[in-house]
C-alpha cells in the first residue's frame, strides 16, 4: 500500500487518502455489480426475444398449414399474404416470409424493397426441417435482423415451403445502451458519494487523534508531567496512547535526571575549582617562600588530580551509556582476581586496623581491568560507609549460568528508595557524609557500568544488620 500511495497522486491527509480510497474501492465495486448486471440483463433480453420468435415462427407456420387446407400454398397465396400483412403491421419489428417452391408454381414472398440484402439465399438458408436462426445485417441504415425459418412437413414428394421469420435486434441494443450508459452514471454517482461519506466518516473517526495531536502540543519542557488523556473507548488508540505516555515518564525521568546530573557536576567541580582558585589567590596575594609555594602547589596538584579522575570516570560512564562493550575478554579466576585487588587495599586496612575476608571460588569470561576496578569501587564504598568495628566480606559463587560477586558489610538497613537509586551517579544515601573520596560519588554508577558492559546486572541486599552489594556476571567460560 505505501508503494501505491507513492505512485498514486494521493491526498496528505489520512481522511483525504481514505476518502480517495473508499471511491476507488466504490467504482470498482459498482464496475463489477454493472457488468455482471449488464451481461444478465443481455442474457435475458436476447433469451427472450428469441423465445418470441419461436413462437412467431410456429404460429405463422401454423397458419399457412391451415390456410393451405391441404392443397398448395401457392394457390391460397392471397389469403396467406393477408393474413401475413396483419401480422406485419401488429408487429412492426418482425418480418415474415414464405418462400415456396412447388412443382409448376411461381414462389410466394419477394423481398422487400427496404430489405434487399437479407433476401433467403445459400448463405444463410438451412437446409434441414429444423428451425434455424442467421443474423443478417440490411441495407437500410442501422438495421439488423435475426432470422429462423422452418420448413412446412407434409408436402408432396419434391415440393418445398419455407417459412421465414426476421426480427430487428437494435430495439434490444438500444436498451441495453441506455442500461449501460444508466449503469455506468450510477456507479460513478455512488463513488463519488462513497468518497463524500467516506471523509466524513474518516474525519469523525479521527477527531481522537486530533484530540490527541493538540494535548501533544501543549507538553514542553516546563509541563513534562502533562500526559496524553486516554480515549473514552479502549480501541486501538488505547495502546499508544498508554505507550507514548511510557515513553513520556521515561523521557522524563532522564531529563529530571539529566538537570540533577548537570547540578550535581557542577557542585562537585566547584569545591576543588574554589579550592585551587583561592589557594593559588593566597598565594599571590604576598611574597612566599620556596617551602609555602610547594605546599600550595601540592595542594593544587591533588585538587587537579581528583578533578583529572572525576573527568576520566565520567568518560568512562559516557562510554558505557553509548552501549560500549568489555572487549578483551579472558577466563579468569575471580578468586584470583579478588586476592590481587585486596593487595592494593593492605596499607589501608593495617592503618584503620580492619581486615577483608574472601570467601567462595567462582571462573567466568572478562575482562580482568574492569572487573578489577568494579570489586576495588565495592570494596572501598564497603570501608568507608561500612561498620568500622565489622569486618568486609568478599563473596564469590555461581548461580546457574551466571557468577556473583558481591561485598559484604555491617551497617544501618537501606530502605527501598535507597537501594534503587544508590548506582545513580553522585547519589549519596546520607548528605552530611563527607564528600572526600576517589571517585566523588561516581563508584558504584562505574560498578553498574561494568556490570552492564558484560552483559550483567548489579544488586543490593540489606538484612539484618549487612549490606550486600554486589553484581551478577555471565559466566561464559568453560570449566577449568
Amino acid at each position: 500500500m505505501t508503494g501505491l500511495a507513492q505512485r498514486l497522486p494521493l491526498p496528505r491527509s489520512i481522511a483525504g487518502r481514505l476518502a480517495a480510497l473508499f471511491a476507488a474501492l466504490s467504482l470498482l465495486v459498482f464496475g463489477l455489480c454493472a457488468a455482471v448486471l449488464y451481461g444478465h440483463l443481455r442474457e435475458v433480453i436476447e433469451h427472450e426475444r428469441r423465445h418470441a420468435q419461436r413462437i412467431k415462427l410456429e404460429l405463422v407456420v401454423q397458419m399457412v398449414d391451415r390456410l393451405r387446407a391441404g392443397g398448395p400454398v401457392a394457390a391460397h397465396w392471397p389469403r396467406i399474404e393477408a393474413e401475413l400483412a396483419v401480422l406485419a403491421r401488429s408487429d412492426r419489428s418482425t418480418h415474415f416470409w414464405v418462400f415456396c417452391d412447388e412443382a409448376g408454381r411461381p414462389g410466394c414472398s419477394a423481398p422487400r424493397p427496404a430489405l434487399e440484402a437479407v433476401a433467403p439465399g445459400p448463405d444463410w438458408t438451412p437446409l434441414t426441417a429444423e428451425a434455424a436462426a442467421v443474423t443478417v445485417v440490411s441495407k437500410a441504415p442501422g438495421a439488423v435482423l435475426q432470422m429462423i425459418s422452418k420448413d412446412l412437413a407434409g408436402l408432396p414428394p419434391g415440393d418445398r415451403v419455407r417459412v421465414v421469420v426476421g426480427s430487428h435486434v437494435g430495439r434490444a441494443g438500444f436498451m441495453l445502451e441506455r442500461f449501460a450508459w444508466l449503469i455506468a452514471a450510477v456507479s460513478l454517482s455512488g463513488a463519488l458519494a462513497m468518497a463524500f461519506l467516506g471523509g466524513a466518516l474518516a474525519r469523525w473517526t479521527l477527531r481522537p487523534v486530533r484530540r490527541l495531536s493538540e494535548a501533544a502540543s501543549t507538553i514542553g519542557p516546563q509541563q513534562l508531567s502533562l500526559r496524553l488523556p486516554l480515549p473514552d473507548a479502549a480501541d486501538e488508540l488505547d495502546a499508544l496512547v498508554r505507550a507514548f505516555n511510557s515513553a513520556l515518564d521515561r523521557l522524563q525521568e532522564a531529563f529530571l535526571q539529566m538537570q540533577t546530573f548537570n547540578a550535581d557536576v557542577a557542585h562537585e567541580l566547584r569545591t576543588p575549582l574554589t579550592t585551587l582558585i583561592g589557594a593559588t589567590q593566597v598565594a599571590l596575594s604576598r611574597p612566599r617562600e620556596a617551602q609555602d609555594l610547594r605546599e600550595v602547589l601540592a595542594g593544587n596538584l591533588e585538587d587537579a588530580e581528583r578533578l583529572a579522575t572525576m573527568v576520566r570516570d565520567m568518560l568512562f560512564l559516557a562510554r558505557a551509556d553509548h552501549g560500549e562493550q568489555a572487549l578483551t575478554l579472558q577466563p579468569t579466576d575471580l578468586r584470583v582476581l579478588a586476592t590481587e585487588t585486596l593487595e592494593f587495599f593492605e596499607p589501608l586496612l593495617e592503618e584503620q586496623g580492619r581486615e577483608v575476608v574472601l570467601h567462595g571460588q567462582a571462573r567466568a569470561l572478562v575482562n580482568p581491568g574492569l572487573l578489577k576496578r568494579a570489586l576495588s569501587n565495592l570494596i572501598a564504598n564497603a570501608l568507608q560507609y561500612g561498620d568500622p568495628a565489622g569486618p568486609v566480606t568478599v563473596e564469590l559463587g555461581q548461580d546457574g549460568s551466571a557468577v556473583r560477586l558481591e561485598v559484604v558489610n555491617p551497617g544501618p538497613p537501606l530502605d527501598e528508595s535507597t537501594q534503587r537509586r544508590m548506582f545513580d551517579r553522585f547519589y549519596r544515601a546520607d548528605a552530611a557524609r563527607g564528600r572526600e573520596g576517589q571517585h566523588a560519588g561516581l563508584g558504584l554508577a562505574i560498578v553498574k557500568a561494568v556490570a552492564t558492559m558484560h552483559g550483567g546486572t548489579v544488586q543490593v541486599r540489606s538484612h539484618a544488620g549487612q549490606v550486600a552489594i554486589g553484581l551478577r556476571l555471565p559466566q561464559q567460560a568453560a570449566p577449568g
